[in-house]
C-alpha cells in the first residue's frame, strides 16, 4: 500500500525515538543513495542429521539459526544454510540520506542541516537520485 499526499508533515528536528515504529511523513532533499543490495527475508536450512529443509524468517535480515529439526524422529541441531533453495527469499534494499529543507528565515548561522537515513525496499529501490 502506498499513501500519497499525507498532509501531516513532521519536521526533521521533531523526529525522536517516540516516532519509532510509527508512520510519519517527511519532506527533504535526497543527498546520498547507497548501492542496491539483496536483503534476505527467509533462509532455507538443511538439517545435518536427516537432510530435512526448513525455512526460517529473518526479521530485519538478522541471521538466525533454527534451534532444532522439525522432524519428530530426528531433533538434529546442526544446520547448513542453503541460499539457492526455492524456500530462500530476498528483496532489493537501499539506503538513502535525506536532508531537511530550510528557508532563509529558518537558517541559523553556521548550523549544518539535519539529515536522516531511510531504508528503501522492493519497488521503492532506485526510485530517487541525489
Amino acid at each position: 500500500c502506498r499513501v500519497y499526499n499525507y498532509d501531516l508533515l513532521t519536521q526533521l528536528k521533531n523526529v525522536r525515538a517516540n516516532c519509532y515504529g510509527k508512520y510519519i511523513a517527511l519532506r527533504g532533499t535526497v543527498v546520498r543513495v547507497s548501492n542496491i543490495k539483496p536483503l534476505c527475508t527467509k533462509l532455507a536450512f538443511v538439517c545435518g542429521t536427516c537432510g530435512d529443509v526448513q525455512s526460517v524468517p529473518l526479521p530485519d535480515g538478522k541471521y538466525t539459526l533454527p534451534t532444532k529439526c522439525l522432524v519428530p524422529e530426528c531433533r538434529g541441531q546442526s544446520f547448513t544454510a542453503d541460499r539457492s533453495s526455492p524456500l530462500t527469499t530476498t528483496v532489493d534494499w537501499q539506503s538513502v540520506k535525506v536532508q531537511e529543507l530550510m528557508s532563509d528565515d529558518q537558517r541559523e548561522a553556521g548550523r549544518i542541516p539535519r539529515t536522516i537515513e531511510c531504508e528503501l525496499v522492493q519497488d521503492l529501490v532506485d526510485s530517487c537520485v541525489p
